[in-house]
Parts: structure tokens; C-alpha cells; sequence
């Protein structure tokens, strides 16, 4: 009875905790930017995802530097998986009372407490008296001042200030050239210009400078309709509209090459890059079986098809097959995040202890302007031997067997009957399949994997002559960027040992002058100032297929001398 008793409380003492930690349901707290202007409204979410968490709260603690305009709730529902999910908001208007550097203090709900925000808020822009616009537009870029870098990201502020309703109205989005342009987020506020109350409507941008060079970008150019109102009768009012043309200023940037004292196998200029890594769970990892590093790169300022694959070291007694990167791109309002997973399958060829070697990944720091370094650490994986082997060794010996086979069958084999010598020579031939079964075994195990992998549950390497192929088009086409890919890949995979690094090794390593004169100008391509310097593969191809041909002899590997385009031909065999 006692014990029932003990068990019961127990239980509801558990129940009590359940029902407590389900009770304090986290709240975020997350402001619709994090720069504004004096005369600016701001808007705070309050958001938690668990319907019956309340987000009341005091917002005096606000009324120091804000004025509070308005709030209102709002209730989301989702089904995902067929699951309903419901989140809460709270969204909540505010006008900064002054500028500086201004922080919403950590708000308590019941059980719960947010995290404090910040708001960077400067001071107004002043027009001279009687210049006010019904509409007008204002264009800024973040970071405000120079170095901005090929291929980092420059953020644009396109703002759309109106006093009365606009309809018809029309804009199209920033247009430079050799720039890739990715809108990132639609804001809609208020704000004062000069004792005017405007509605303001920020788009942001985000804007890729593909060449180093003045980068133009050209007038954004809005038209619409303003509807204004009369009062000449006061039961019949007058509704008229007006046609607006409105552009804003030309902005010319100068975008950077690479710097000269940049080290890295890859540019990647950033915000800031981050690696991790997952590694697949296996206690008894035997010879022969594979264990899969996940490597995961993040960054912000770059988006996931501008990440590259980390090079890291040769793993000795390993076979290393790689998987096709996954990745991802994102955006915070203002910042592109670039989120990329590279997965290799990593087989070990003897047993013992296996080193996931460190991988270093330099990068170029846009917000400092230095150069920086991602470090991964590296992992050990004990290896034991093979089960299989294992199991062989325990078997009685095969050539024991056979001589006493074969001596039984010499000394009896005319006493025996016909069909205890059946039974014998079907031994015997038994003996004989389960050898030819391990010698197969054994050479596809250890012997080399030309072109794909067969091992089940390992992704399969493209294989070399389609790998080949690829870099030949891309040559022919002028894709450069796909020519970096494959060739980076090829190298990796298929080059001679000594010479598997990047790519600026490899060309110093292969002992040829015009392959290695041919991929520096593929890696000085793109950063060269303006159009001074063009590119074309046809040279690269020529220089790497001739060595190839000779140095690694792969000469009539089945790969034309002639570019197939269209995908009609057969020329990787």
C-alpha cells in the first residue's frame, strides 16, 4: 500500500513538471529591422508557438524611448504532416523618441522571458523648406563605404516615400550590369521628412557585383496614380488622380578585385563563415564498412552556390567517396545566409585508428577587411578488423581439408560405393566454390574502383570520362564557373596522388607550362578590372586533355577531340 502510494506521488510529481515545462513556452521578440530614422516607426513581433502561452506584458518599460502607436494579436495555423500547429503574435508599432543606439529591454510573460533588441536609429534627413515631394524615392547601400569586393554582397535600401494613396503604381527592380540581384524582404512603415508625415514602403536588395570595376547602378524609376480627396461637398466628395513620374539617384560603386594578399584556394568574401561537422554514429566500425563526415558550411553574405568545396588532406589506408553537396539560401531581411552540407563516405582499408584529418578554410572577412581562417577539427574513429576475415581465420584449413580429401579418396576410393564418392567430390567441389567466392570478395574489396562505386549504401563518383566530357563543354562554352567545378572535382578524384590539392597545386605540380599558364588564367578570370581581361576555355581544354593524354595515360580514353553541345554524340563512350 505504501509503495502504491510512493508510486502514485511520484507520477504526479512528474505530471506537475510535465505540465510546468509545457507551461513556459518560449517567446521571441524580433524587430522588422535594425536601422531606422528619427520620425521612423519600427515594428516589434512577439512571437511563441504554443497557442496557450499569453504574450501580455507591461510595455511602460518601453515609454523611455518609444512611443507606443498601436498593437494588435494575430493567430497563425499551419498543418504540416498532417499535424496542425498554431503560433501566437503580438505585433506591436513604435516611434524611436530619440537616436543613438536603443534597446528594448527583455519583456516577462508568464514563465517566460525574451531577449532584449536593438535598434540603431539616425538622425533625419533635412530638405529645404517647401521642397517636400508627395512622393519621392530614397536609395542607400549597406555597408555605407568601400572596400566592396567581387562577388560580396552589397545591400540595397530602396525607399518609396508617399503622402497620399497610390495606386497604378509600377517600379521596377534594380538593374545592374555584371551584378546578380536577389530581393530580400518588403518592409511597410511610417515616417516624418522635414515636419511631413509620410507612408514609406522599403524594399531591400541584395546585390552580387560579378566583375571588379565601377559597378552603375541605374535610376529606380516609379509611376502611378496619387488619389486625392475633396471636400467641396460634404455628401458627395470628389475623388481625382494625378499621374506621378518619380526616379531616384544613379549609385556608382567601385568594386575590388581580390586582394593580391589573399592566400585562399577559394574566394570567399563573407560577413563571417562558419564550419561544423556531423559524423555518422558506428561504435564497431569494422575494415570495409563506411563512416560518414557531414561537413556543414554557413555564412553570411554569400549564397549557397558560391560555396566551395573544403579541401582537406589525403586520409591514408582510406578510400574517400563523395556525395553531391546539398545547400540552401536564405535571408534575414538584410543579409544573405548561405547554408551548404558536403558528405563523404569514408572507407577504411586496415584496422586501427582512423584520423578525419583538420580542414581549413580560408576566407576573406568584409567587415574587418582581413583575412580569415575556418577551422574544423579533426575526428578518430577506432577500426576494428574485418568480421570477415575474422570468420575465415576461424574455419578449419582449406588445404587440410583437400589433402585428406584427396587421400580418402585415393585409398578408398575403390571400397567405397558410387555414392559415398558422389558425396566426396561434391565436398570437394564446395570447398573450391567458397574459395572462388573470398578471392572475388577480397579483389573488389581491395582492388581499385575505376569509374563508380559498388559498394551498397555509398553514393556513386561520377565517373572519370563523363566527369572529362563535362570539362570539355564547359571549355567550349565558356562557362568558367562550371570549368572551376569539374576540374576541382577531377583533381581530387582522378589525378595522380602527389598532385590531389587544389587547384593552383596541381598546376604547379603537373610539369606543364601551358596547363599551368591556362588554369592561372582561369583563376585571375572574374578579377580582372572591368572587361580588360576575356576568357575562353578552348586553351585550357587543348593544354589539359594533351596532358592528360600523355602524363596519365589515358590517351584514346574514349573522349572526342570535338565539343558535343547538344548532347547528341557519344563521346565519353
Amino acid at each position: 500500500m505504501i509503495f502504491r502510494q510512493a508510486v502514485l506521488c511520484l507520477l504526479g510529481a512528474l505530471l506537475l513538471i510535465a505540465f510546468s515545462v509545457a507551461q513556459a513556452a518560449p517567446v521571441t521578440a524580433k524587430l522588422d529591422r535594425s536601422n531606422a530614422v528619427v520620425g521612423e516607426t519600427v515594428t516589434l513581433v512577439l512571437q511563441t508557438d504554443d497557442a496557450d502561452q499569453s504574450l501580455d506584458t507591461d510595455l511602460t518599460v518601453l515609454q523611455a524611448d518609444f512611443v507606443v502607436l498601436g498593437q494588435r494579436s494575430e493567430t497563425q495555423v499551419s498543418y504540416v504532416n498532417g499535424r496542425q500547429t498554431a503560433s501566437v503574435r503580438v505585433v506591436i508599432t513604435l516611434e524611436p523618441k530619440r537616436e543613438g543606439n536603443l534597446m528594448i529591454p527583455a519583456l516577462k510573460f508568464s514563465g517566460e522571458t525574451s531577449s532584449p533588441v536593438f535598434l540603431s536609429v539616425s538622425p533625419a534627413p533635412t530638405t529645404a523648406p517647401g521642397a517636400a515631394e508627395p512622393v519621392f524615392i530614397e536609395v542607400t547601400v549597406q555597408p555605407e563605404s568601400e572596400p566592396y569586393y567581387v562577388l560580396s554582397q552589397v545591400s540595397l535600401m530602396v525607399r518609396i516615400f508617399y503622402q497620399t494613396n497610390l495606386t497604378e503604381a509600377a517600379i521596377a527592380p534594380p538593374a545592374p550590369l555584371q551584378a546578380a540581384v536577389r530581393l530580400l524582404d518588403e518592409v511597410p512603415y511610417q515616417a516624418d521628412r522635414n515636419g511631413e508625415r509620410y507612408r514609406v514602403l522599403e524594399r531591400r536588395y541584395a546585390i552580387f557585383p560579378e566583375r571588379s570595376g565601377t559597378l552603375t547602378i541605374p535610376p529606380m524609376q516609379l509611376s502611378g496614380r496619387l488619389i486625392e480627396r475633396t471636400s467641396d461637398r460634404l455628401w458627395q466628395p470628389t475623388v481625382r488622380g494625378r499621374r506621378v513620374h518619380v526616379e531616384s539617384e544613379e549609385v556608382t560603386l567601385e568594386i575590388s578585385p581580390r586582394p593580391a594578399s589573399y592566400t585562399g584556394d577559394f574566394w570567399l568574401p563573407a560577413r563571417s563563415i562558419s564550419l561544423a561537422q556531423q559524423i555518422s554514429d558506428n561504435e564497431k566500425l569494422h575494415v570495409g564498412e563506411p563512416v560518414t563526415r557531414t561537413v556543414i558550411m554557413d555564412a553570411v553574405g554569400l549564397e549557397e552556390n558560391m560555396l566551395e568545396e573544403p579541401v582537406w588532406p589525403e586520409v591514408p589506408a582510406t578510400r574517400v567517396y563523395p556525395d553531391q553537396p546539398q545547400g540552401i539560401s536564405r535571408d534575414d531581411g538584410e543579409w544573405v545566409l548561405g547554408h551548404k552540407e558536403f558528405r563523404y563516405a569514408v572507407v577504411p582499408e586496415k584496422p586501427g585508428e582512423m584520423v578525419l584529418p583538420e580542414i581549413r578554410l580560408d576566407w576573406w572577412d568584409t567587415v574587418n577587411d582581413q583575412q580569415r581562417t575556418a577551422v574544423l577539427p579533426e575526428h578518430r574513429v577506432m577500426v576494428l578488423p574485418s568480421e570477415i576475415s575474422q570468420s575465415s581465420s576461424n574455419l578449419p584449413s582449406t588445404t587440410g581439408i583437400l589433402s585428406e580429401a584427396f587421400s580418402d579418396a585415393s585409398a578408398g576410393n575403390m571400397g567405397l560405393p558410387r555414392s559415398g564418392q558422389l558425396v566426396l567430390w561434391k565436398s570437394v567441389a564446395g570447398v573450391f566454390a567458397l574459395l572462388w567466392l573470398l578471392t572475388l570478395y577480397f579483389y573488389f574489396r581491395r582492388g581499385p574502383l575505376a569509374n563508380s562505386v559498388a559498394v551498397a549504401g555509398m553514393p556513386v563518383v561520377l565517373a572519370e570520362k563523363e566527369l572529362v566530357k563535362q570539362i570539355q563543354q564547359a571549355c567550349y562554352i565558356g562557362d568558367a564557373s562550371s570549368v572551376r567545378k569539374d576540374l576541382a572535382q577531377w583533381i581530387r578524384n582522378f589525378a595522380p596522388p602527389p598532385m590531389r590539392g587544389s587547384m593552383r597545386d596541381f598546376g604547379a605540380a603537373c610539369g606543364d607550362s601551358k596547363l599551368q599558364a591556362a588554369i592561372g588564367e582561369l583563376d585571375a578570370y572574374g578579377f580582372a578590372n572591368g572587361d580588360a581581361m576575356e576568357w575562353s576555355g578552348g586553351a585550357l581544354w587543348d593544354a589539359f586533355n594533351g596532358w592528360r593524354n600523355h602524363s596519365v595515360g589515358l590517351k584514346n580514353a574514349g573522349v572526342s577531340t570535338k565539343p558535343d553541345l547538344y548532347g547528341r554524340g557519344n563521346g565519353a563512350g
